[in-house]
Order: C-alpha cells, then structure tokens, then sequence
C-alpha cells in the first residue's frame, strides 16, 4: 500500500476537475505519508498510517485544517472524497496484480 501511494500514484489516482494533484511532502516507509495541498482548499494536508495485518491492512486517514473543526457540508465531502480514493479507487489498485 505505501508503495501505491508514494510511487504509483500516478497510475492510479484521478483528480477531479480544479483538484490539485496530491504530492508527497514527507513519508516513512513503510507506514505513513503526508500528502499536500490536496482535497480541499480548508485542508491543509492528509496524513496517511498504514498498519499491516496478517491479510492485508489498515488505514487511518487525517486531515489537517486552519479551524479546529471543518463546517458539517465541507466535512461530508471531504470524508465522501476520502472514501471514494482510500476506500474504492486505492483498494482496487492494491487489489489487482500489477507489473
């Protein structure tokens, strides 16, 4: 999974229109990355640990903004968002052999 994210992104990852493209600002292999700018513009940047399992792994996702706490409808899409590339988009790519 680390690898996907900070080596594959590319291949896998599909910004939406106005969406910067996500970059690696920092990373220890092989259980975190720090994405930024990305997401939305209240999100300053997204923090990734991975933890692995005897079948597969875990993810735990933060996000990190100038306010303590995002407003409810920016939240929804944020984490909507989240979901749809950590929980669909990165998953599938994992999932599937890959040369």
């Amino acid at each position: 999974m680390y690898e996907a994210l900070v080596e594959h992104m590319d291949r896998w990852f599909v910004v939406h229109p106005g969406e910067p493209q996500p970059k690696v600002a920092a990373s220890q292999q092989p259980h975190a990355v720090l994405l930024r700018p990305w997401v939305d513009p209240a999100a300053l940047a997204v923090e990734l640990f991975i933890e692995s399992h005897r079948r597969g792994a875990a993810m735990t996702v933060l996000v990190y903004a100038d306010s303590p706490q995002l407003p409810d409808d920016m939240r929804r899409r944020v984490k909507y968002r989240l979901g749809m590339i950590f929980g669909a988009a990165l998953r599938d790519w994992v999932d599937e052999p890959h040369n």
